[in-house]
């Protein structure tokens, strides 16, 4: 391995979790406040609003022009959110009712097209959420239209007292939930109906959903921005926290309105976030000719395109319109960084550094793994909607006494997709492991030694496999296994006495880990990047990056584009900031931070893909509390 002189500084990991790193000044922003957290920074963000199976969506014809329009948002690269009605009813002037749903048991060609028109967004950048249930209240005819979907209510209807109850929100969101479920969609968000609801019945919406794309009509101060609440959430099972996103530019309905809009923009700098019905654009369509001078039918769905030369649709003139002001479509995973999510209660008394977060069942998703004095136990981990979904209970895997000095943390030792428990001692220097099974770590064997006195142990992965590093007494010590037999090779790299080591991919140009190291004295993280065979080049200072005396220091690819980023947490404000790795050894700060979520000074930060998407997710465990809390990531790895 290279000689390397250090004077800069690294990551450190307790138990196979991120610990705290304190550094530079950091001067708090308004988000610690939640006062406007999008002033000033251009964000415009499009929702499609009343997207159900019913009127002009009601026809094969009419999803092929809702998909163009789709389309057409898609190629001029703005992110797009879809308010879906999962079952429409409506009640004929025959007094005969009509129903269609997303979760029809036996679903017709218009249904079934339906739900591909949705999975087609989905994949391409589309973010659904949940417009309620139905839209609509009761099985008979009123007067005020109520009966029917898009025009009626659902909740919080004077003269219906049970659509004000707890039982009857708990009840249309989980019909909802299965309804997206059924059809193989995710949903991203909650919208009450006309933004009709009870305050009461919001804390049901936020237990199963950690994003409200509608305004904080209970917090008059946060109606034209969003607003984040960092309390729990206690219908079903106990979460943390919650994010309102509103839409105050409200709705286009004519020309007029888009230069009123457009108007609007160019005089304020808040977040332009508006919804809009497909439906408008219908007339700008025509269907695209087949060769055969046939309308194109592709997958069953009739083919629309704009027609030639028309620039004038609504949709045209708000997209080229915020562009020439400067700006930017976001969706909602860009301007919230982090989904609030799931709550996970480890044993009383359980201690951080005795938590490791790694996927030991195989399922993809993050196990977390609780060493006890004698027994290793796990939680295994099941992060998908809703977020009330409860956890499974502790289960113990291993039943062995770990040596006080014994340095534990997950490795894939054998290479099955599953990490194993390896622990090694650093009076003796021997290294054992216990291999992950069918809910069971096998017995533990002796796997080999190492030098005595190691600190610091993290994986190192490699494109030749799995591998460690570790601090020695002269510098670092790389270890690699062949058929499971340990061989390790000393440098006399020079690290500064407070120096911590991470290891983590910083480059998408190869499948090797890279080298932070943070120094508390120096302030300043750097890397020493891999340049194959073992060695690693001279360390560089990370730019953009700053931090406050009390910050934690976390490292994840938080959107998924193969380079991890740095993350910072402030447990005293409960702000979390993200530094995005752009490459070439640079890091920028994203728009906006995360929070404040997961305050308490007390609290401790770590990183783990929880749910499985290749993306980093974050976690603050409470000690006092013994609770885990989970906000998870969806963010684009092209934005």
């Amino acid at each position: 391995m290279k000689r390397k002189l250090w004077q800069q500084i690294g990551i450190g990991i307790v138990g196979g979790l991120l610990a705290a790193v304190a550094l530079a000044v950091y001067i708090p922003t308004q988000t610690e406040t939640n006062d406007s957290p999008n002033a000033g920074k251009r964000h415009v963000m499009i929702r499609l609003e009343d997207v159900g199976l019913g009127g002009d969506y009601n026809t094969l014809e009419g999803l092929g022009k809702l998909r163009a329009v789709m389309n057409y948002i898609e190629s001029e690269d703005v992110p797009f959110h879809v308010a879906v009605i999962p079952r429409r009813m409506s009640l004929q002037d025959d007094g005969v009712w009509k129903e269609k749903g997303i979760d029809d048991p036996n679903p017709d060609e218009v249904v079934s097209a339906f739900i591909q028109v949705l999975q087609q967004a989905e994949q391409h950048g589309g973010v659904l959420g949940m417009h309620g249930y139905r839209h609509q209240y009761g099985e008979t005819y009123r007067s005020d239209g109520e009966q029917n979907s898009g025009i009626g209510s659902e909740f919080n209807i004077k003269d219906a007292p049970e659509t004000q109850e707890l039982s009857y929100a708990a009840e249309r969101m989980k019909e909802s939930l299965a309804a997206f479920a059924r059809a193989g969609l995710h949903p991203a968000f909650w919208e009450s109906p006309h933004y009709k609801d009870t305050h009461e019945q919001q804390g049901v919406f936020r237990s199963f959903v950690g994003l409200m794309y509608q305004p904080d009509l209970y917090a008059k101060s946060a109606r034209d921005d969003m607003n984040t609440y960092d309390t729990i959430n206690t219908y079903g099972q106990d979460s943390l926290g919650s994010v309102y996103i509103p839409a105050p530019y409200r709705y286009i309905s004519d020309d007029k309105s888009v230069d009123q809009m457009l108007d609007k923009a160019a005089k304020d700098d808040g977040l332009a976030s508006f919804y809009f019905h497909p439906f408008l654009e219908f007339s700008h369509l025509e269907p695209v000719i087949g060769t055969d001078g046939n309308p194109a039918v592709k997958e069953g769905i009739p083919l629309y395109q704009y027609k030639e030369g028309d620039t004038s649709s609504y949709l045209h003139k708000l997209i080229a319109g915020f562009k020439k002001l400067d700006y930017r479509w976001m969706s909602l995973h860009d301007i919230v960084p982090f989904t609030p999510a799931h709550r996970v209660t480890l044993p009383p008394r359980t201690k951080l550094q005795n938590v490791m977060l790694g996927d030991v069942t195989g399922r993809g998703h993050a196990d977390v793994v609780v060493r006890q004095l004698h027994r290793i136990l796990v939680i295994p981990g099941n992060y998908e909607m809703p977020r009330n979904r409860p956890q499974e209970a502790s289960q113990v895997w291993l039943r062995e006494t770990f040596a006080p000095e014994e340095q534990i943390l997950l490795v894939d030792v054998n290479n099955d997709g599953r990490q194993d428990l390896l622990a090694y001692n650093a009076e003796t220097g021997n290294v054992r492991v216990a291999i992950a099974d069918q809910k069971q770590f096998l017995p533990v064997r002796a796997m080999g030694a190492l030098p005595l006195g190691l600190s610091s142990l993290r994986t190192l992965r490699s494109s030749s496999g799995m591998g460690l590093i570790a601090r020695g007494d002269k510098g670092l010590v790389q270890v690699n296994w062949l058929n499971q037999q340990l061989t390790y090779q000393e440098s006399d790299t020079k690290l500064p006495e407070d120096a911590e080591i991470f290891t983590a991919h910083m480059q998408n140009t190869a499948a090797d880990d890279d080298i932070l190291c943070v120094s508390h004295k120096d302030r300043r993280v750097s890397i020493m990047y891999r340049q194959g065979q073992g060695l690693f080049a001279d360390p560089q200072t990370a730019g953009g990056v700053s931090f406050g005396n009390s910050d934690q220091l976390l490292v994840g690819d938080t959107n998924g584009d193969g380079r991890s980023d740095l993350i910072v947490y402030n447990a005293e404000t409960g702000i979390w900031r993200v530094f995005q790795n752009e490459g070439d050894n640079h890091f920028q700060p994203l728009d906006n931070e995360f929070g404040p979520w997961a305050q308490g000074k007390e609290r401790r930060a770590v990183v783990a893909d929880f749910d499985g998407n290749q993306k980093m997710d974050m976690g603050s465990y409470d000690e006092t509390g013994h609770v885990l809390d989970l906000a998870l990531s969806f963010r684009s790895g092209t934005r």
